[in-house]
């Protein structure tokens, strides 16, 4: 009868340790930051920045015409640069733009315009990100809006 009780109580204590340690919370009560793969292997936190990101061009609904769309973003509070850095060695005002066209990255933008190729017909989404100098995102991620929009017939 003893060995049961031992086992049932074993199992409560596992049970509970590992619920309390599934919490991403920190000390406060407030998320902890994202973790991102660093040199050594490890993991780190990332910063936030004060950059705010726009896209521009295209808007949502817009109906463009030809093959080539010239994206435009426009960034506030920092700037784009081209220097790149080694994981972690980042300045939150400084950075890249990531551009994604139907939810998968197609350019690691050193500028603020962007021409891209797309098809008649066809219709897209598209959001923009700033990133680090080391390609990795802040947090929070600084996100445009995604964008749908939809190339005319030729």
């Amino acid at each position: 009868m003893r060995r049961p009780f031992l086992v049932l109580l074993t199992s409560l204590v596992v049970c509970l340790a590992a619920c309390d340690s599934a919490t991403a919370d920190g000390p406060s009560g407030t998320p902890a930051p994202t973790p991102y793969p660093t040199l050594a292997g490890g993991l780190s936190q990332r910063p936030s920045t004060p950059v705010k990101i726009t896209l521009v061009s295209p808007t949502n609904g817009e109906v463009v015409h030809g093959t080539t769309l010239v994206v435009k973003v426009s960034i506030t509070g920092g700037e784009v640069t081209t220097v790149t850095t080694k994981v972690g060695d980042i300045t939150p005002t400084k950075g890249h733009v990531h551009l994604y066209l139907n939810n998968q990255l197609i350019y690691m933008s050193y500028t603020l315009t962007q021409p891209v190729t797309v098809r008649p017909g066809l219709e897209y989404s598209m959001y923009a990100e700033f990133v680090g100098q080391d390609h990795y995102p802040f947090d929070p991620r600084d996100v445009t809006p995604t964008v749908f929009f939809t190339v005319a017939p030729s």
